[in-house]
Order: structure tokens, then C-alpha cells, then sequence
């Protein structure tokens, strides 16, 4: 399952207003981040995503979720899309607005390495 850990962060809700809907035209298809949705206790978020690719489309949810200092970004696996290149690029580029919204975050654990700037 692609994911990414930020570490430094110590709430969700720290980060969740850096994460801004998107659309970018890709060869054969479209990423698009649309809504952002953050649970009452404010450790977990949801952003809804649609990848187009070759004439697919798959829409699903990229899950944050707080880990004491830490913030796993991953598939949230009751939508569980196929692990193409976009759906890849969509995870890397919320992880880029996040990580762009603040100096002290680094990366940790992550099998997303080829996607991530």
C-alpha cells in the first residue's frame, strides 16, 4: 500500500488547511483533489481524489492520520484503487502541499521515494 510519514507534525489540523483542491492535466488523463474533510477529533482527514488515466477513472479518498508526532498519508483502503502512476502522483502532491506548509516537516517512512520532490 503507497504511503508517506511526515514527521514534526503534531496535529492534523495543523496541516489541514494547507491542502488545496487541484487539477492537472497528465499524458492520457487528469488528477483532480477536490473536498477535504477532517473528523471531530481532528486526527484524521479525508481528501477526496479522482485519477483519469487511459480512460479509467477511479475515485478515492487519501487518509491522514496522526501518529503522535507523526502523519501517515495513505489509500484509505475502503476505496482501494488501483495503485497506477496518478493515483502515486496525487498521494506525492498532497504530501508536497503539506510538507510545502511548513519548514520543520521531513519525511519518514515512504515506498512513494521515485514520486515525491
Amino acid at each position: 500500500m503507497p504511503h508517506v510519514v511526515l514527521e514534526n507534525i503534531n496535529s492534523v489540523k495543523e496541516v489541514f488547511d494547507s491542502i488545496r483542491p487541484f487539477m492537472e492535466k497528465i499524458d492520457g488523463g487528469l488528477l483532480k483533489v477536490t473536498d477535504s474533510y477532517i473528523n471531530s477529533g481532528h486526527n484524521k482527514a479525508l481528501v477526496e481524489s479522482l485519477a483519469i488515466e487511459n480512460n479509467t477513472n477511479q475515485n478515492f479518498f487519501v487518509e491522514l492520520s496522526q501518529k503522535k508526532s507523526s502523519l501517515t498519508v495513505r489509500l484509505l483502503p475502503l476505496t482501494d484503487p488501483a495503485k497506477t502512476p496518478g493515483v502515486k502522483m496525487i498521494m506525492a502532491m498532497i504530501v508536497k502541499q503539506i510538507k510545502d506548509s511548513n519548514q520543520n516537516v521531513n519525511y519518514g517512512k515512504t515506498n512513494l521515494q521515485g514520486f515525491l520532490l
